[in-house]
């Protein structure tokens, strides 16, 4: 296994992905099960040149090569999906009332260097779609950070 999928194998899909998984799906009250982590799964394919884990052509050549015909075409043809939280829907909705309470009150070490036309921008972009849920994430971490941390 080359050098940089060693790496994210061994820090971000574990201490990351995995323990972000598991606290959400026992939140949820879930049992999450990843059978292709497998650890003698995961050595085969591990001692796989490059060349046999990864076709450019098609996504997912080596799992479609193994078990295509035990999985329903509706599974090999859709694709391939990150891992991803529904951060835009949450900011949207459950969110939302919390992030423009701080957009209306700033930590006191930061609002002297924010302009509240500024940050009201960015979350009405945000809002109309035309800007990353990023944008307005990252300014209310900084803000409570700021209020919890260097306010007097």
């Amino acid at each position: 296994m080359g050098g940089i999928s060693w790496l994210e194998m061994r820090t971000y899909m574990a201490s990351t992905l995995l323990r972000d998984t598991d606290a959400v799906s026992m939140a949820q009250s879930l049992e999450v099960r990843v059978p292709m982590l497998d650890t003698p799964l995961v050595e085969f394919v591990g001692s796989l040149p490059d060349a046999g884990r990864r076709r450019a052509a098609a996504q997912k050549a080596l799992l479609v090569e193994a078990l295509g015909d035990l999985l329903p075409h509706e599974i090999l043809a859709q694709r391939k999906r990150t891992f991803t939280l529904p951060w835009e829907e949450w900011l949207r909705g459950p969110l939302r009332a919390r992030l423009e309470a701080s957009f209306a009150n700033p930590a006191p070490p930061l609002a002297s260097h924010l302009r509240p036309g500024g940050v009201r921008s960015v979350w009405t972009e945000f809002l109309a779609g035309k800007t990353s849920w990023s944008r307005p994430w990252s300014l209310y971490v900084l803000n409570e950070w700021c209020r919890r941390h260097l306010a007097a």
